[in-house]
Order: C-alpha cells, then structure tokens, then sequence
C-alpha cells in the first residue's frame, strides 16, 4: 500500500514533469527563432508595444523628418502593426545575440512585407485574404516560408508591388531598433571587436534577462503533470488545499473556474 512519502515523492515528479515539458517548449521555441512566441516574449510585447506605437505616430506626424527615409517608407501604414512587426521581429532575434545588422534587415523585411499584402489586399481582397489567412494557419512555418509563399502567389497572379531595397529595409529596422531602445530600455547595443572589426548585436538590457529568468523559473512550475493520488486525498479544509499533501503543488480550488 502506498505511503505519504511515496504520495509526496509523485507530486515532486508532476512538478519535475511540468517543468520539463515547459523548457523543451521553450527551447523549440528559441532554436526556431520564434522568440515572440514564447510566454515571456508574448508578455514583453504586450507591455511595450503602446509607447513603441506613440513613437512611430510621433515619427509619421514631425514635419521636420519629412526627409527621413523611414517616414517617407512606412507613411499611410498603421503604426500599430509597424510597433507590433518590430517588436515581433526584434524579440524572435535577440535571444541568438544576433548583430544589429541583421536585426535591422529582419525588421524592415516584417514591415515591407505588410505594406506590400496591404497594397495586395487593395487591389485583390478576396484572393489576397484568403491566402494571408491560410499562411498565418502555418504556425509552424517561420516568416521566411510564409513570405515566399505569398510572394510566389503574387507573381503568379502578375501582382507587381515594388520591393525595398536592402539598404532602405535596414535603414527602417535601425529607425525601429532606436526607438525600442530609446523608449523602453528593454534591449541595448553591445559593441563587439572581431577581426580588428567593430560589430554591433543587439542584447536584452541585464534588467530584462534577469526579468525573463525570473518568468520562465515562475511558470516552468505552474503547471504540473497533474497525476490521480496514489493515497486517499487530503481532506478539504476550505475552498483551497485539499486532494495533494505536499508543497510542491500551488493550493487548487475546490471548484475549478475560467476567468
């Protein structure tokens, strides 16, 4: 017959289990470049993309930057989607300690991408959005396929949209990374010599990677394995803490509600 310490032993193992199952997520994540797509990345991007937004308004209303390539560039598209494509594309590369370079190019290709299926859109909308809809089904598909897939239907449609160009997307991503920088602190610029040569990456401030440490040590253990007793379940005392004994379970409710 089973014994307490043997019940405890099995809730340490659910916690273990969740555990485990909550890091392999995650490092799928981070091999695949999908950074956003992590807890973490999701709540960081939820917290910052409102002043990020009002910074690119603020960019699109100066009239004293009406030379600025990047107005001039992502003028006429909606500074909430530019906001959230920047912090998408940002997010998904940092965790690679990526150079800024590339991090300013996977940025302005996000953000020409959407002007060009905005200009799609315009002109086929009933194609154009059935085909946007079914390549944001592909969850699995990192950007790259998803965009040569819709290129490749807007060529055989004889759809012809300009493309930028390398310089004017970098040019774009490096506006975006300033004002990310500059508005929330969240990544920094880290000079590096390789080579005799000065290359810039772009990292998580130290304040961020110890918040990200801190959320992922958090949630890895909110969700356990949950397994049935192996013993007669602890009485409840109340609405919270009965069925398992031991700490390493959160306190659950005697009914369980979706808020």
């Amino acid at each position: 017959m089973a014994t307490i310490e043997e019940q405890v032993e099995l809730e340490y193992q659910m916690v273990q289990s969740g555990i485990d199952r909550f890091n392999k997520q995650l490092d799928d994540l981070l091999e695949k470049d999908l950074g956003s797509k992590t807890k973490h990345g999701r709540t960081i991007i939820k917290g910052i993309v409102q002043p990020i937004e009002d910074s690119i308004k603020a960019l699109m209303k100066d009239n004293t930057q009406n030379r600025n390539i990047t107005k001039r560039l992502i003028q006429k598209m909606k500074p909430d989607q530019v906001a959230y494509l920047a912090l998408i594309s940002l997010i998904d590369n940092i965790a690679t300690k990526t150079t800024l370079l590339t991090v300013a190019r996977n940025i302005g290709v996000q953000i020409e991408t959407q002007k060009r299926l905005d200009h799609w859109l315009s002109l086929q909308d009933g194609v154009a959005g059935n085909m946007i809809k079914e390549a944001n089904k592909k969850s699995d598909k990192g950007f790259d396929h998803k965009r040569h897939g819709l290129n490749h239907k807007m060529k055989l449609d004889d759809i012809e949209i300009p493309n930028w160009s390398n310089e004017q997307r970098i040019h774009v991503g490096i506006k975006m990374v300033d004002i990310i920088i500059n508005t929330t602190g969240v990544v920094k610029l880290d000079k590096r010599i390789n080579k005799n040569r000065t290359v810039w990456h772009v990292i998580p401030t130290g304040e961020t990677s110890e918040w990200i440490k801190a959320f992922n040590d958090t949630n890895s253990i909110a969700l356990p394995r949950y397994s049935p007793c192996i013993v007669q379940p602890k009485d409840w005392e109340g609405f919270w803490g009965g069925g398992y004994y031991s700490d390493h379970i959160n306190k659950l409710p005697f009914v369980r509600v979706h808020t």
